[in-house]
């Protein structure tokens, strides 16, 4: 094969860029805890940007490209509180599930970016967290995780927003 068609390296120009940080399709409702985080997201990757040093042009544009998704994130984040119904399951509700195998666990239900289930906060689009919604304490939800049947027990349901 003749090597006249094939593009050698060339230090003096950025990378090849790479696509998009893929985003979740919309609504993006998020919690105060959310939209702080977002925010932080943003300062930091600014921060960053301004700090990677100009011979680095494989960090500033990951960086950049970053960048390009929290500034997206934060365009479409909705502020959303908790239901105002005391014992009703929604976005923003932290609920107190007995989970079979597991005894009793705590849940918040938040915005994709703020999802962590290690700490119990469960994306609002999750199999569990679609499950829970609308329930109350008392009621039983069945979700299917990983292609297994579970029945969940509302215990309690705290829907007192962050400050």
């Amino acid at each position: 094969m003749s090597r006249a068609f094939v593009r050698e390296p060339d230090g003096g120009l950025p990378p090849e860029p790479t696509g998009e940080i893929a985003l979740p399709p919309p609504p993006n409702p998020v919690t105060a805890r959310g939209l702080m985080l977002i925010e932080q997201a943003v300062a930091d990757r600014e921060r960053r940007v301004l700090e990677t040093p100009g011979s680095d042009l494989v960090e500033a544009e990951r960086l950049r490209r970053e960048l390009r998704y929290w500034h997206a994130r934060r365009a479409t984040a909705q502020l959303t509180s908790p239901p105002k119904t005391v014992d009703e399951v929604g976005f923003g509700s932290r609920v107190r599930v007995d989970w079979p195998g597991r005894g009793e666990v705590m849940l918040e239900i938040v915005g994709d970016d703020e999802a962590d289930p290690a700490t119990g906060r469960i994306g609002w689009r999750a199999p569990v967290a679609a499950g829970l919604m609308d329930s109350g304490v008392g009621d039983e939800v069945d979700v299917s995780i990983a292609g297994r049947q579970l029945r969940l027990r509302v215990l309690a349901v705290d829907n007192q927003p962050d400050t």
